[in-house]
């Protein structure tokens, strides 16, 4: 997870570039139209049987991926800033923790909760040292913040919801068919709501955004993240994601001038403790009540 917090850490400002030259809906036609071609080509290697019934749902959690998450990421994007977009994405691990307790029976135990929360706090902190975040990528409305809310709750439900299937069928078959059904239903609305004129205006900086997003973000940071969700606990697993913002703010600083300071520090030191809290603390615990009974036996 530490390296698609890595690789994931440029999709804000590559999104936010973007959308400078294309519109949300024009940029998720072509990213997901060009991620679901790679997608078939990876599974033309594969041979595996899928029951309808699960197909059904990868198609449904692909629904939720495609047309709704992006879908009101880039919409909710256009009309905010790229840190606000961070922070409310840092609210991930919240809806998934208390999804995953609904449909997954999670335990709540007190490491996991504090690390959400130290986590969480980090970034708060980390996009609050950094008030020229946001210069020169527009102003955020309460319009842009609550299309990104929803597109942080439609990702908890892929999240959760595909987990069973990551383990049962692995990552590139569960991300690839969920995303190939995801498209296919958003191209009707894709291809009537862009203008192939705006792709041959777009220029190579735009080019590259659109293909970070789709090779980086949409390919490699997704299966990374199906792979993660195939072996741990869904809750663990976004906690991860409370460190994309504090691995954007170098970005920001190395290609927009955004400045740095002990903010992103102190931030930092957060997000990565509560991190190491969720994932570790409960292994710290057995090991210290493990050694109070054993070296300090009740009396």
């Amino acid at each position: 997870m530490l390296l698609h917090s890595v690789v994931s850490a440029g999709t804000y400002l590559a999104a936010k570039r973007a959308l400078g030259e294309l519109s949300p809906w024009e940029l998720a036609l072509a990213r997901f139209v060009l991620a679901a071609l790679c997608y078939a080509a990876l599974l033309g290697f594969q041979r595996v049987r899928i029951p309808r019934r699960d197909l059904l749902g990868l198609a449904a959690l692909g629904v939720v991926a495609i047309p709704l998450n992006q879908g009101f990421f880039l919409a909710g994007l256009a009309h905010t800033t790229p840190a606000h977009a961070a922070l409310l994405y840092a609210l991930t691990p919240i809806f998934v923790f208390l999804l995953a307790r609904w449909r997954l029976a999670e335990p709540a135990t007190l490491p996991k909760l504090g690390g959400i929360a130290l986590a969480f706090s980090g970034v708060v902190v980390v996009l609050l040292s950094r008030p020229a975040a946001g210069q020169g990528s527009g102003e955020a409305t309460l319009s842009g913040d609550l299309l990104v809310l929803l597109a942080v709750v439609a990702w908890a439900i892929f999240a959760v919801g595909g987990k069973r299937y990551a383990e049962r069928y692995g990552a590139l078959v569960s991300t690839g068919v969920a995303v190939i059904f995801g498209t296919l239903v958003y191209l009707p609305f894709g291809l009537a709501l862009s203008s192939a004129a705006a792709f041959q205006r777009l220029s190579p900086t735009g080019w590259g955004s659109l293909l970070y997003l789709v090779l980086v973000t949409s390919v490699l940071s997704y299966l990374l993240y199906y792979w993660a969700l195939s072996r741990a606990e869904a809750s663990r697993v976004a906690v991860w994601s409370n460190l994309q913002p504090v691995l954007t703010a170098p970005l920001a600083w190395a290609l927009l001038g955004d400045p740095m300071g002990a903010g992103l520090v102190a931030g930092g030191v957060m997000v990565l403790s509560g991190v190491l809290l969720t994932q570790r603390g409960e292994a710290a615990g057995a090991v210290v009540a493990g050694w109070w009974r054993r070296y300090l036996p009740p009396p």
